[in-house]
């Protein structure tokens, strides 16, 4: 069955609307990681959007080898997520995935440790209803999973800086809300009292922090002064520029000395040494040119810095600017891959007028655009359900140059008879007995060939569709553009 949405082709997810929902930061010349990306279309957006390395894995070999044809420049692994590339990486996803885990709080933390010091995981999932700190086990169209409380998913990432972005796409099917978390590790903050001298740093650093144990308040003044005084292992171009003509009244001018030699990182690797890689205040001047190179040093020491006067936090991508990103993806993708020559599937409905009120009847897989590499075998999957004279158990029959075959509809489908008949306990007694739902494979050969699907009822044969594979052929962009758009827009 088709799951993620190209230009072209749809599947079960919008991707574009997922994608923007998502709300993920710049990723140029970052490390990007997708567990379980499917046929690869976050990692095309992550090479759209320059990062210097994609890599998407999955378990499925069919789809890893669509995305492979997709997005050459990416790099994909068929594997489960037992087995995790070496990291680090930026940038993770785990999308609409992590209820397929045996142990899902195992799958977060082992994520959490391949992200680089500054890295983002995003997660995608399913919230359970409930106050307790549970797993609730949720009924599904397909399945039963589990999934988390709130108070679970706090429980678990208890250890991690994390918020709930907002809702995510839902899906036909979904039994609850989705939701999009952004985690991050946790760092040591680095209070930054940079002002004036003499405008209350060291007030407001004692009002605020003063009886911490955790947090260790650093003064500048008494740093440079012990500075002064010998101590400490300096540069020697540090140790110069602080010892001359020193004084408490001119640590000012001390302070602009040191950054406009370049000290700024042994500067902030002195005062980080002094907290202990711990949470700290400092309490120093620092000239308002020079206060994003202290907060760059002490990033890159590991600290999480925060100027107290405002809000130094990098803001979240917009709704709109995501939503422009997503737009610009789309317009990307339909240029890119226009020029792709790929084999799509075709299928040709053949059920006659007069049938149509009688049997209705859905194809999940193949779709009609679907992409064949000529590697994997087909799934063909959907549901059919029959009225009134014909209302009776049948058998499926794929007949072509291959030959023919027969099957017989094995899977319970509520969420069928909740869409045909309003509800499944509604509808009638024979289909709330007999299975309507079928789903089996045929060798890859019987699509290249083509092939016919039909029922077969008290002998009879009905054809439904015929199923094959299409040449490719070159669509202009405005084309392109026209059908992305209604496709994007319903």
């Amino acid at each position: 069955m088709q799951y993620q949405s190209f230009p072209g082709v749809k599947g079960s997810s919008t991707s574009l609307q997922k994608l923007a929902a998502l709300r993920l930061p710049s990723l140029t010349g970052k490390r990007f990681l997708d567990v379980g990306c499917n046929e690869g279309f976050f990692c095309g957006y992550a090479l759209f959007n320059c990062a210097s390395q994609v890599v998407g894995m999955d378990k499925s070999a069919h789809a890893i080898s669509k995305a492979s044809v997709r997005f050459p420049d990416a790099e994909f692994i068929n594997q489960s997520w037992d087995s995790l590339p070496t990291g680090p990486f930026d940038v993770i996803t785990l999308l609409s995935a992590l209820h397929y885990a045996e142990d899902q709080a195992e799958l977060i933390h082992k994520l959490m440790a391949l992200l680089a010091d500054n890295g983002l995981l995003v997660l995608e999932l399913s919230l359970a209803p409930g106050k307790q700190d549970e797993w609730v086990k949720v009924k599904r169209a397909i399945d039963e999973r589990y999934f988390p409380t709130r108070n679970k998913l706090n429980k678990i990432l208890q250890g991690y800086a994390w918020k709930v972005i907002g809702h995510s796409v839902m899906q036909a099917g979904d039994p609850q809300q989705r939701y999009v978390v952004h985690i991050r590790k946790f760092k040591p903050y680095a209070w930054l009292l940079m002002q004036e001298p003499a405008s209350g740093k060291s007030t407001i650093s004692r009002r605020m922090f003063g009886g911490k144990p955790d947090t260790k308040i650093i003064s500048g003044d008494h740093i440079y002064q012990q500075m002064s005084q010998g101590e400490f292992e300096l540069s020697h171009k540090m140790r110069n520029l602080v010892a001359a003509d020193f004084s408490t009244a001119t640590i000012d001018k001390t302070t602009l000395k040191v950054l406009e030699q370049g000290l700024a990182g042994e500067l902030a690797q002195l005062w980080a040494d002094r907290a202990g890689f711990r949470d700290f205040v400092l309490d120093s001047y620092v000239p308002a040119e020079y206060r994003q190179q202290i907060k760059a040093a002490l990033q890159s020491l590991g600290y999480f810095p925060v100027e107290v006067s405002w809000d130094d936090y990098t803001p979240l991508t917009k709704v709109q600017e995501s939503t422009n990103s997503a737009r610009q993806y789309e317009t990307y993708l339909k240029k890119e891959q226009s020029a792709l020559a790929c084999e799509c599937v075709r299928v040709s409905k053949q059920l006659k007028k007069e049938l149509k009120t009688l049997i209705q009847w859905h194809l999940d897989s193949p779709g009609s655009g679907k992409w064949c590499t000529g590697t994997e075998t087909i799934c063909v999957a959907g549901w059919a359900v029959t009225r009134d004279y014909l209302k009776t158990s049948y058998r499926l029959y794929v007949s072509g140059p291959e030959g023919e075959a027969q099957f017989t509809p094995e899977k319970t489908r509520t969420d069928v008879l909740d869409d045909v008949f309003g509800s499944a306990e509604t509808a009638p007694a024979f289909w709330q007995d007999h299975p309507c739902g079928f789903s089996f494979e045929l060798p890859a050969s019987w699509l290249e060939s083509g092939f016919e699907l039909g029922l077969v009822i008290h002998d009879a044969r009905i054809p439904l569709a015929h199923i094959a594979i299409s040449q490719p052929k070159a669509v202009s962009l405005s084309t392109q553009l026209v059908q992305g758009l209604k496709w994007l827009w319903g």
